[in-house]
């Protein structure tokens, strides 16, 4: 590794710290850190350094995907596909601590290559959980198990014992899950106590409920807000929502094409969604790979699918084909699909419109919406890649494209509790850092057209990345 300063010259710099980008600007790195933001003009030789020029070209920060599973997505093989993507920081969001952990501690200890990798643990579900047998590798194994990616909790005493256990472990914070009840979900709020930031994939608790208890952030748009934002109508019954209702994805798709954002209960949401502080990680790519509309199909990225990702839904859809080959012949209901078939398109493009709807009514009030993606549990969707996708949507839902590349960066820094560290190109913080060779304010595309990504102060070229994640390792 080289350790030398590095000094990239002359660039327009975007520093995500809520002013505009500056031209002719200089950033000096050493020893993994900025040491400096300088006008070019007086930059100094700084003798010694590696020089990039920036002359024409754009800088702005690491890029951060707040909702990934980095086991399902192909463990160590999708890690460089993150960071050839420019993703130099992801929250993972449900993951086996035995095996996440160490991988983690080994890329902050600089023995393996990859984004920096936030963990908060598994899944922490309810009784009965919402993945069954038919689930493959997220089925849990029952209980407080540090190799499972999900732990089922049947009591308030089980989860005070979970958080101990995954505090001991040294989790950078929690997922709660969808079959929680609102017992649950306080209990382990609770025991937390403030003392790690907690999010929350829910459907048994409603996502007000949680708020009011206590909870941090929310993960997808399209349902863990459900039951608060459709009308009456097209709710679910409580222990009928995530996992447990008929054509759950049709019955999404509907709620949400037919939902009144200018309802006063949807109003009443937004407000205590922002006045509480409370993030909102939408994943609303994860909706086009086939759930409500089907545009990620064509992204180009998909070619870059890390191989342990390829291997797993090959395995995934070998498992579906025997599972629904084994109920035809038995006569029992066929599982459903991993994806929506034959979906309704118009409905499904009405829901995706309302969504998006819905994020720039919470932008507009003063709230956060951090991209996500939920790669590795999403179907058709790809490390990196799909996070420039979610940051298209989020400009297509009018969000301004520096305030976008901000909810990526700062923002989403903020609500992991790590901007002392992260988000900003500042002196003093790391050195994660895209070179552009495309402007990101003139086109949110832009953030694509990445020439060089930096973490740590090590500089990269994108493509030895992508090529290694497809190779595998």
């Amino acid at each position: 590794m080289d350790s030398r300063p590095l000094l990239i010259s002359n660039a327009t710099v975007f520093d995500a710290t809520g002013g505009p980008a500056r031209p002719n600007t200089s950033i000096l790195i050493e020893e993994g850190r900025i040491a400096a933001v300088t006008p070019a003009a007086g930059q100094g030789t700084h003798e010694g350094a590696t020089l990039i020029d920036g002359t024409g070209k754009f800088v702005i920060p690491g890029l951060i995907d707040m909702h990934v599973h980095v086991e399902l997505s192909g463990g160590e093989d999708a890690l460089p596909a993150w960071l050839g993507t420019g993703v130099t920081s992801v929250r993972d969001v449900g993951g086996a601590p035995a095996n996440l952990i160490p991988l983690r501690d080994a890329i902050n200890a600089g023995t393996k290559t990859g984004p920096r990798v936030f963990t908060y643990g598994p899944l922490l579900d309810g009784t009965p959980p919402i993945f069954g047998a038919a689930a493959g590798a997220l089925a849990p194994r029952g209980g407080i198990d540090p190799g499972s990616l999900t732990w089922t909790i049947a009591d308030a005493a089980t989860a005070e014992q979970a958080v101990d256990e995954l505090i001991a472990r040294g989790v950078d914070g929690f997922k709660l899950y969808a079959g929680l009840r609102p017992d649950l979900v306080r209990a382990f709020l609770e025991r937390i106590d403030g003392r790690l930031p907690v999010t929350g994939h829910l459907s048994r608790t409603w996502a007000s409920e949680a708020i009011e208890m206590g909870i941090n952030c929310l993960e997808h748009v399209h349902a863990t807000i459900y039951q608060d934002v459709v009308p009456p109508e097209f709710r679910h019954p409580r222990e009928e929502g995530n996992g447990f209702i008929p054509n759950y994805w049709t019955w999404l798709n509907t709620g949400w094409a037919n939902a009144d954002l200018g309802a006063d209960y949807v109003k009443r949401f937004v407000e205590l969604l922002v006045s509480r502080g409370v993030a909102l990680s939408p994943t609303t790519v994860l909706i086009t790979g086939g759930m409500a509309t089907r545009e990620a199909l064509d992204e180009p990225g998909l070619k870059y699918t890390p191989r342990g990702l390829t291997q797993r839904r090959a395995a995934q859809m070998e498992q579906a084909r025997r599972l629904r080959e084994e109920a035809e012949k038995a006569g029992r209901p066929l599982p459903p699909p991993m994806a929506l078939e034959g979906a309704d398109a118009e409905m499904g493009q009405r829901a995706r419109a309302k969504q998006l709807e819905f994020l720039r009514m919470v932008y507009e009030a003063g709230g956060t919406v951090v991209p996500s993606t939920d790669v590795g549990a999403a179907p058709n969707q790809v490390p990196g890649f799909s996070l420039h996708r979610e940051l298209a949507l989020f400009a297509e839902a009018g969000i301004p494209n520096a305030a976008v590349i901000e909810l990526a960066t700062r923002h989403a820094a903020r609500v992991l509790r790590k901007d002392d560290e992260l988000g900003t190109l500042a002196p003093g913080k790391r050195a994660d850092l895209l070179l552009l060779t495309k402007d990101p304010l003139a086109d949110i595309h832009n953030t694509r057209a990445i020439e060089t990504v930096v973490k740590d102060g090590v500089a990269y070229a994108p493509q030895p990345l992508l090529e290694r994640a497809v190779a595998g390792g």
